[in-house]
């Protein structure tokens, strides 16, 4: 695999890492905007608190996760691109 193509992998992780937060985070926000009159005692407010609550620490365990695999992929990237580095002065 080029490097080329290990770097759009890596832009793409990070794009869609990206994406995802501000998509879960703007429902999340539609959610609250749409539910003024809950006060943070009502039992509606308390479930939902409880379960954006939930949410969020999903969302931040799974761009933690693409966080890692992009990480990986850039480490692969420099391991081959160093491999191909020492290929060339071995047969140059």
């Amino acid at each position: 695999m080029s490097d080329r193509s290990l770097v759009d992998i890596e832009n793409a992780l990070t794009r869609a890492s990206e994406a995802i937060t501000e998509q879960v985070t703007g429902l999340l926000d539609a959610v609250n905007d749409a539910t003024p009159t809950w006060t943070p005692e009502t039992p509606s407010r308390v479930a939902q608190q409880r379960h954006e609550t939930r949410l969020r620490d999903g969302l931040a365990r799974l761009t933690e996760a693409l966080d890692q695999v992009r990480g990986e992929v850039a480490a692969h990237r420099e391991r081959a691109r160093e491999a191909e580095v020492e290929n060339v002065a071995i047969v140059g």
